[in-house]
């Protein structure tokens, strides 16, 4: 499965949606206890939840509901800093979630009394083998992820036809994106994959014996570019595979 944003109206559309089912993150009254507790712990502002990235919430939200659905499935979120994922699945009744990340900061992210958050290398996390039912990775390869370990942890953490939902930057219009190799966001180098690119993610994954979701990608290409950030223009892409 393969799935690609394809106007800039529908990130609020998505937040709109969000919203509606009482998902919404963005909104400060739900955030107000975890505010105040980076206040007083850390004596700094919580770092604002992202609306552009609605989509992709959404997106994931749709296929975990669709293909790991609530209360039993165990669920992952690989690369969890401020990520709403998280945090509208325990709204939507998981109570078995896990989240991983570098920023040590996450471990007091909201619902962290109900989510298991651990600070460590998303390609070698703590989790027993078959541990999860899904796992999610929203916006995160793009930054420097070594794709192989990340194939290997990702088919080692879950089940037999566990899903894995991912997220990315992504331009399939064939424009030319010239990034400073020495540019770093969040710490990391940035991609923004071409078609080509992403065929080459999603093989590696098949190569490891997984199969698309729902029988292969569905959409690639792309009406407008609608994300601008650090002088580029891009789309994102949602990508879902099934384990073996």
């Amino acid at each position: 499965m393969i799935r690609v944003l394809q106007r800039k109206g529908e990130i609020p559309a998505a937040r709109a949606e969000l919203a509606r089912q009482g998902l919404d993150f963005t909104d400060a009254r739900r955030l107000r206890l975890w505010r105040a507790i980076y206040r007083l712990r850390f004596r700094a502002a919580m770092p604002p939840t992202d609306p552009i990235k609605s989509w992709d919430v959404l997106q994931a939200l749709d296929v975990l509901r669709a293909h790991a659905p609530p209360p039993e499935a165990p669920v992952l979120d690989m690369g969890c800093y401020n990520s709403e994922v998280l945090w509208a699945l325990h709204a939507l009744g998981y109570h078995d979630l896990a989240g991983c990340d570098l920023n040590p900061l996450s471990r007091l992210m909201p619902f962290w009394h109900r989510i298991r958050y651990v600070t460590g290398d998303l390609t070698r996390t703590p989790f027993p083998d078959g541990r999860f039912a899904a796992i999610t990775c929203l916006s995160v390869i793009e930054h420097g992820v070594p794709l192989e370990p990340l194939v290997r942890e990702v088919r080692r953490l879950l089940r037999p036809s566990g899903v894995f939902v991912f997220t990315t930057d992504f331009d399939a219009s064939g424009a030319r994106h010239d990034i400073d190799p020495a540019f770093r966001a969040f710490g990391q180098t940035w991609t923004i994959f071409d078609r080509a690119g992403l065929e080459a993610v999603g093989a590696r994954f098949l190569a490891a014996g997984f199969r698309w979701l729902d029988g292969g990608p569905r959409e690639w290409s792309h009406v407008e570019r609608p994300v601008h950030w650090n002088d580029q223009d891009y789309t994102f892409a949602l990508a879902a595979l099934r384990a073996p």
